[in-house]
C-alpha cells in the first residue's frame, strides 16, 4: 500500500506548514506528513519551508503584507517569528494562482516541530512524520549548519517519543549523516535534486529549473565530485549511480522527484533494498502511475485526490 503523505501539511488545502494543514491532514486519515524544519536565532526547532520569511503568505502583525527580502528564519527569535501570520495567500501572486483550492485560516502562525508532533498524536492510525532538515548547502550564510540542526530535531523528536514514527529527508545530506551518528536507528531518505538538471542540454519547464548561472555551478559540482550536498557520496564517486551513492550513505530510502521515479530507476533502488517515496506529486494520472510502480510513499499537496483514487 503506497503511503498517503500531505506535502507541507497539504498545501493545496490548507495554508502550508501550519497546525491547520496537520490537523487537517489527520482529519483526512492519511498516512502521514511532510514538513521542514529550520533551526530560529535562539535555537528553536520551528516549522517553515524558506529560509527568509515568504512575502507571499506572510502579514505583520498589523496585517500589514511583508516585503520581498524579507530576515532568514535563522535571525529572528521564535517569538519575533510568532509575530507573522501565515494563514492566507497574498491576493494575486503565483503562489495564490497555484493554490486555488486553498482554505485561507487567519491567525496561524509559524508552529514548532513539538507543536507538529503533538497533532500526529492524535490520529487514529499511525501517522508519519517526514521530517525535512532545511538547510542551504548553495549558501550557508541563510540557514543554520545542518548538524546543528540535525542535533536540535532529533532532541524533540526523542524528547516526545516520535523517531520512531519519523523518517528524515533532505536535499543538503550533510544534516541526515550527522543525525545517523547520534541516532543510528532513525530512518533516512536521501532527497535528490530532479535528476535533468544534471544532464546535457537545458532541463524541461516543468523540472523547475534553477537559473543558468545556478545550474552551472550545480553541474560543475556534481561532475567533479565535490557537491557540498553530498558530503563526498557524489555519484560520479559510485559509478555515476545516486541511488548506489545513497546505499553507500547509510540511507534507508531515496525521495526523488516525482518524474525521476522511473520503472528503471525504482527497480535499481529495490535491487539495493531501498525504500522509494516521491515529491510532489498533485495530478492523480501521475499517482496511479507511481502507485502502480510501487513506491512506498507518495507526497502529495493534493491529499484529498489520492486519498480519492481508493489505490490498493
Amino acid at each position: 500500500m503506497v503511503l498517503n503523505i500531505a506535502h507541507r501539511g497539504g498545501a493545496g488545502l490548507r495554508p502550508e506548514n501550519t497546525l491547520a494543514a496537520f490537523r487537517n491532514a489527520v482529519a483526512l486519515g492519511c498516512d502521514g506528513a511532510e514538513l521542514d524544519v529550520q533551526l530560529s536565532r535562539d535555537g528553536q526547532v520551528v516549522v517553515y519551508h524558506d529560509f527568509r520569511l515568504k512575502a507571499e503568505i506572510t502579514r505583520d502583525s498589523a496585517g500589514a503584507w511583508i516585503a520581498p527580502r524579507a530576515p532568514c528564519i535563522k535571525d529572528l527569535a521564535l517569538a519575533e517569528l510568532r509575530t507573522f501570520d501565515i494563514g492566507r495567500c497574498r491576493p494575486g501572486t503565483r503562489y495564490a494562482r497555484e493554490h486555488p483550492r486553498l482554505e485561507p485560516v487567519d491567525g496561524e502562525h509559524i508552529p514548532l516541530l513539538a507543536d507538529v508532533i503533538a497533532e500526529a498524536k492524535k490520529s487514529r492510525k499511525p501517522f508519519r512524520l517526514f521530517v525535512e532538515l532545511k538547510t542551504s548547502f548553495s549558501n550557508r550564510s541563510i540557514s543554520a549548519k545542518p548538524e546543528a540542526l540535525a542535533e536540535a530535531a532529533i532532541a524533540v523528536l526523542k524528547a516526545h517519543d516520535y523517531l520512531h514514527q519519523t523518517i528524515l529527508v533532505g536535499f543538503d545530506w550533510p544534516g541526515l549523516l550527522h543525525a545517523k551518528t547520534i541516532a543510528p536507528d532513525v530512518r533516512c531518505w536521501f532527497t535528490t535534486l530532479p535528476q535533468s538538471w544534471f544532464a546535457k542540454g537545458r532541463p524541461p519547464a516543468q523540472d523547475d529549473p534553477p537559473p543558468r548561472l545556478a545550474l552551472q555551478a550545480l553541474r560543475h559540482w556534481a561532475r567533479h565530485g565535490i557537491s557540498p550536498w553530498a558530503a563526498g557520496y557524489d555519484a560520479v564517486k559510485h559509478g555515476g549511480s545516486i541511488l548506489r551513492a545513497i546505499k553507500a550513505a547509510g540511507g534507508e530510502g531515496w525521495f526523488p522527484y516525482y518524474r525521476d521515479a522511473t520503472d528503471e530507476a525504482v527497480a535499481q533502488a529495490r535491487s539495493l533494498g531501498l525504500d522509494v517515496g516521491a515529491w510532489t506529486v498533485n495530478d492523480p494520472a501521475d499517482m496511479r502511475t507511481l502507485a502502480a510502480r510501487g513506491l512506498d510513499a507518495i507526497c502529495t499537496d493534493r491529499p484529498d485526490d489520492l486519498a480519492a483514487l481508493n489505490l490498493p
